[in-house]
């Protein structure tokens, strides 16, 4: 699936309407990427509750996001031989890591990215979260929107503790797994209206 990223406030909403095996999720799961002059903006929501960690907090870096209900992206240079991987709970807890490969841990990268903000809003009636990411961090894998090309993919955890795994990968073969880096589609900018 393209993934867009908009030059706008106002970004449309995409969404992802089956899991992995390519079974319907109904509410589907729904997200957006944006470009402000400092960060990449991820939002995700739907419309129904999450189980999320005990531990999580709104703004706060936690781990083990990916083991309850969680929105997720991935980005990626152009030749995939770096990419972050970024979680971020309902309620705007979120975690992050950069790899030179996958799940091989970039040491040149801090564990925990500078100046990234978040929120969210977990009800019973559903969810809403949004991160910001400096493009400054970006810049430091050699990504640079609008300069390099480079790809983008969107996923999500839901239905903890049974749980449910959508992705905009293009390779939903086998196992889940979010860390096949060449099928991530090319990222998209869609220039303000």
């Amino acid at each position: 699936m393209k993934v867009n990223l908009h030059l706008s406030a106002n970004a449309p909403w995409q969404q992802l309407g089956q899991e992995w095996f390519g079974a319907p999720v109904v509410p589907p799961f729904e997200f957006r990427f944006r470009l402000t002059a400092d960060a990449l903006v991820f939002s995700a929501r739907r419309p129904c509750p999450a189980l999320l960690h005990p531990e999580a907090c709104e703004g706060k870096y936690q781990e083990n996001l990916w083991k309850y209900d969680t929105a997720e992206f991935f980005i990626a240079t152009t030749a995939c031989d770096r990419y972050m991987e970024f979680n971020l709970a309902p309620n705007g807890a979120w975690w992050a890591a950069a790899f030179t490969g996958p799940r091989v841990a970039d040491p040149r990268m801090p564990a925990m990215p500078d100046g990234v903000t978040t929120s969210g809003h977990a009800t019973a009636g559903g969810w809403e979260c949004e991160a910001h990411l400096p493009l400054r961090y970006l810049a430091q894998m050699g990504i640079i929107p609008g300069e390099t090309p480079f790809r983008l993919a969107a996923a999500a955890i839901l239905g903890s503790p049974q749980q449910i795994f959508l992705t905009t990968s293009t390779d939903t073969s086998g196992r889940p797994d979010f860390h096949r880096l060449s099928s991530w589609e090319p990222a998209h900018i869609c220039p303000a209206p």
